[in-house]
């Protein structure tokens, strides 16, 4: 059987390049590097596991370029619009180009797959958003046109969330979506309170704002995230998940222990690594999962990318993470400030306390964010026990 080619390019420096080809089967695939790519310099492994050598390497039975097919929500759209289950390779040469997280493209005779026309504009997030419910609902009869739409503005960037790409003054952005069953409080204004927070603790995180949408006469609160993948001029940045980093699978969660191993030796910060595993465990933050921890490159380095996907959760739900430490599915502040942990994690004991008492004022400032960001009194309330506790652990 002959096997379709697709030409693979990523972002060295400032320059799209050439990096080689996919050779896809109606069954399967395989990868192999440009030999130009291989001789340059600057070339790196597009991911862990393509190495650095001559020769084709399957796509199968784990795609290596899992992060640019679609996530749990982006499969659920494309495939209802296909009308069937896609394979993998499908799935990934579906998502459009415009959208496609990090710097890794797939062209065909010239020409990218999945070519970038139809990413919304923020006018269109009411009717996007509109048939967004309908997917969620499972409802049957969905305008064939309107699903098209919005599988056009589902990106990759992981998550089961209902979310699409946006143009804002020029500018990609991600829009995510309260959804219509299931979120019996405002998740997206917690959301966007958690990544104030952040910021104010000295995390990195993206850009954001939250707006107010008019859906069906109703008020829906929309989280804005400037794609930390682009430069500011549009040119893209390659990104791997932890996932990616460590060959891992969706569904695996994972442990700190390999997270930080894999930084270190690419050169990211794995102090900042610690702050964001203390603010997850104080706040809640459950859903750690390998694909909710990002690195972009930097030079001949993979530095860890803003924090992303960080929603509380009640006390209620305790304390078993996606991401163990150290074996222990049960993160905490006490685990994370153990001599063992600090001592993965390269911080110094005064650093770690100096980090607690920033902390204190900016959990305590938690409510009012997540106000700012349309709260109302009883989404507040659910989460009023965990940021008592989360107060009583750091003083």
């Amino acid at each position: 059987m002959a096997a379709d080619t697709y030409d693979v390019t990523t972002v060295v420096g400032r320059k799209q390049v050439l990096a080689g080809k996919i050779y896809r089967t109606r069954t399967s695939g395989a990868f192999e590097y440009d030999r130009a790519y291989l001789r340059t310099r600057e070339a790196f492994e597009l991911v862990p596991a393509l190495g650095l050598f001559p020769g084709a390497q399957p796509l199968s039975p784990t795609n290596p370029f899992s992060d640019s097919a679609p996530d749990t929500w982006g499969r659920k759209i494309q495939n209802r619009t296909a009308g069937h289950k896609l394979d993998e390779l499908s799935l990934m040469f579906g998502i459009n180009d415009a959208g496609r997280q990090g710097a890794t493209r797939f062209w065909e005779n010239g020409v990218p797959v999945a070519d970038g026309d139809g990413v919304p504009a923020e006018a269109d997030l009411s009717d996007i958003i509109r048939v967004a419910d309908q997917v969620e609902r499972g409802e049957t009869q969905i305008d064939d046109l309107a699903l098209r739409r919005l599988f056009r503005a589902t990106g990759s960037l992981g998550g089961t969330r209902p979310k699409a790409n946006v143009t804002l003054g020029g500018e990609l952005w991600l829009a995510k979506f309260p959804k219509p069953v299931g979120d019996e409080w405002n998740v997206i204004a917690w959301e966007a309170a958690m990544l104030d927070a952040m910021s104010e603790a000295g995390i990195t995180v993206p850009l954001h704002k939250t707006k107010p949408i008019m859906v069906n006469g109703i008020e829906r609160t929309v989280l804005f995230l400037k794609r930390f993948d682009r430069m500011d001029d549009g040119v893209r940045i390659p990104y791997i998940s932890a996932m990616t980093g460590l060959e891992a699978t969706d569904g695996n969660g994972g442990d700190w222990v390999d997270v930080v191993d894999f930084a270190q030796l690419s050169g990211a910060n794995t102090s900042e690594l610690w702050r964001r595993a203390v603010f997850g465990a104080l706040v809640g933050n459950l859903d750690d999962h390998l694909r909710n921890h990002g690195f972009l490159r930097r030079g001949a380095s993979w530095i860890l990318s803003p924090a992303f996907d960080v929603n509380p959760e009640p006390l209620g739900d305790g304390d078993q993470h996606q991401l163990a430490l150290l074996g222990n599915s049960e993160v905490s502040l006490d685990s994370l400030m153990s001599k063992d942990a600090l001592g993965l994690f390269r911080v110094r004991l005064p650093a770690a306390q100096s980090f607690l008492e920033r902390l204190r004022p900016v959990l305590a400032a938690l409510p009012r964010h997540a106000t700012s960001h349309g709260a109302d009194a009883r989404t507040i309330s659910v989460l009023n026990s965990r940021l008592d506790a989360a107060a009583a652990a750091v003083n």
